[in-house]
């Protein structure tokens, strides 16, 4: 490399030409020079010690020559160290932007694109397809490789000049022997710096006081620059940035979930901490004029509680905290079941209206393990991993009366929420090393949250929504899902599916393209329901056959069949709607009484 200052940056073709090995045995060379140095210093402190003794002036002169010398040797080692521990960090610098070019070239390869040396990205011409739905789908992939290489490659330059800037700064220290300041207005020597940082394992150049790392992460730069930013660092520095900065790790979506767990850990800590204290404290004033005080602090650690019980659980798979987050009125979550940075195929479950972690974490997380392991049985020899995604505050039934922007009728949350789910999903496969199937699962209101999801360019690969009121597009072009990638699930008797849409948009099973599934199943054809007609037990499989809004998850129905047949990459497994469910889920007149609608917990 050359020093950044004289040349305006790193550009991708000079990248491509590192040898961060070159430095490393640079590096190893100088660390042998400088253990060499101390030998010396030790031998002349020995000849000193076994020399004749004498008294005079000229053993004063002596001595202080002796000490010059030794002295001379110490400040010698200690620049040499210096300058070995900031070229070893250079090189692993190097080799992380080396990899970020290296990650642009293969996702551009893997879909026949190319990078030239200016960075600059070249896709193939490209057949027509004769599909609204397959041109509109392959236009997204393109938007997202522009997007992820177009980040890699900014990343890269800027960690690669960054690093010729502090290497060239540092060796200069180094050369010059130059004392740093301590705190307290004392110094040091480059010696004392060097074992200090061998000693706590941080970098060299950190500990002598010249420049700024690690850098701060991209602020408002998509999930793409988080991810390259990730990459840039070395694994001492994602360390230190997951134990020192664990605001910075766990809530940022690009980041592999195996770190943000271990952040968002330290960040629970801190989090139970001042909610038990808030609401010892709201309890301790208890007044009938701070009520809703102690309802928001209790709810807050009743949510907490739930993080913490369901992480703790061995059933199902590994859990994994994707989110925390105390700053809204609600407390948000994201918990995975399963490992997202390396399942084939990851779900992200949406709901919808009342939700709230410390009421619905766990009885989530208990469905989506059974539900799992449905699903690894479907795709055997791959993985699949289920996440509750409550990241956002869904709509409360106080709402509907007391709040306009956050009423379950009007579409407002949903929209403003779509940008956080969309990052989300693509943010799990910026953190991959591989690309994941990537599915959604949105019930009720989510599905509203889900669709406008769906017009965020994003990885998203399939939807199911089931029970949802309405969806903000009128075809499934407009979306840029892959052909056949919206799902819609509609259960009798459910009249938020039926009539919701009214204020919501398009009914789901009106859109074009959606693929209707089966949440009802006759005993035998031909004896269902029609518009007039509601289904009689004797009619149906009632095991099977989902009723009202909230029986969608239960086990052993189709709808939880089809939910996992499209998680796990198996449409040809999924059961369509027929003529009689169709008769008897049709939008119409009020049908009265459901005789399948007997009460359930959403389960």
């Amino acid at each position: 490399m050359t020093a950044a200052a004289m040349g305006g940056g790193i550009a991708v073709r000079d990248i491509r030409a590192g040898r961060p090995q070159l430095l490393l045995e640079v590096s190893r060379r100088l660390e042998a020079r400088r253990r060499r140095l101390l030998v010396l210093a030790e031998l002349v402190l020995w000849r000193r010690a076994a020399a004749p003794r004498w008294s005079g002036a000229g053993s004063s002169a002596a001595a202080d020559r002796y000490g010059t010398v030794v002295a001379g040797l110490g400040q010698l080692a200690g620049s040499i160290a210096v300058a070995g521990h900031a070229l070893g960090h250079a090189a692993q610098r190097l080799q992380s932007a080396l990899d970020l070019v290296g990650r642009a070239d293969r996702r551009a390869a893997d879909e026949g694109a190319w990078v030239d040396d200016d960075g600059r990205l070249f896709l193939p011409v490209r057949a027509s397809l004769g599909d609204g739905v397959g041109e509109a789908h392959r236009a997204r992939l393109d938007d997202l490789l522009r997007a992820e290489v177009d980040a890699c490659l900014q990343q890269a330059r800027r960690a690669a000049t960054q690093t010729d800037e502090e290497l060239h700064r540092v060796l200069l220290v180094a050369a010059r022997g130059v004392s740093t300041a301590e705190p307290g207005g004392s110094t040091r020597s480059p010696t004392t710096a060097s074992t200090a940082a061998a000693s706590h394992g941080s970098p060299a150049w950190a500990e002598v006081g010249v420049g700024d790392w690690p850098v701060p992460p991209p602020t408002a730069a998509g999930v793409f620059a988080s991810a390259a930013w990730w990459r840039s660092l070395t694994d001492e520095e994602r360390r230190a940035l997951t134990r020192e900065r664990p605001e910075w790790v766990g809530p940022r979506d690009g980041v592999p979930a195996a770190a943000r767990h271990e952040a968002n850990l330290l960040l629970l800590d801190r989090a139970e901490r001042t909610a038990t204290a808030r609401a010892s404290e709201a309890q301790r004033r208890g007044s009938p004029w701070n009520a809703e005080e102690r309802t928001r602090a209790q709810e807050e650690v009743d949510g907490i509680r739930a993080v913490r019980d369901v992480l703790s659980r061995r059933d199902g798979g590994p859990r994994r905290l994707l989110l925390l987050d105390t700053q809204e009125a609600d407390l948000r979550a994201v918990v995975a079941v399963g490992d997202v940075d390396r399942a084939e195929h990851v779900v992200t479950f949406v709901g919808g209206l009342s939700t709230m972690v410390g009421a619905d974490l766990r009885r989530y997380d208990t469905t989506f393990a059974r539900m799992r392991s449905e699903a690894l049985a479907m795709a055997p020899g791959q993985d699949v991993a289920v996440v509750t995604w409550m990241g956002y505050d869904a709509p409360q039934m106080h709402e509907i009366t007391s709040s306009i922007d956050r009423n379950v009728l009007n579409p407002k949350l949903a929209r403003d929420s779509a940008g956080a789910l969309a990052g989300f999903v693509t943010g799990l496969e910026a953190a991959r090393d591989r690309p994941a199937h990537q599915t959604v699962w949105a019930h009720s209101y989510g599905g509203t949250l889900a669709g406008f999801a769906s017009l965020h360019t994003s990885a998203i690969d399939d939807v199911a929504v089931f029970g949802a009121p309405g969806l903000p597009f009128t075809d499934i072009a407009q979306t840029a899902l892959k052909p056949g990638g919206l799902n819609v699930l509609g259960a009798i008797g459910d009249d938020v599916f039926s009539y919701g849409w009214m204020v919501h948009g398009t009914p789901p099973q009106e859109v074009g393209g959606a693929v209707r599934l089966s949440t009802f199943a006759p005993k035998q054809p031909g004896v269902g329901c029609n518009h007039w007609l509601r289904p009689r037990s004797a009619f149906v499989d009632v095991g099977r056959t989902s009723a009202g809004h909230s029986d969608y998850l239960r086990a052993g129905t189709d709808s939880a069949h089809n939910l996992v047949a499209v998680a796990a990459g198996r449409p040809d497994l999924r059961i369509l709607q027929g003529a009689d469910e169709r008769a008897c889920t049709t939008t119409g007149p009020s049908l009265g009484s459901d005789p399948l609608r007997w009460p359930r917990p959403l389960p």
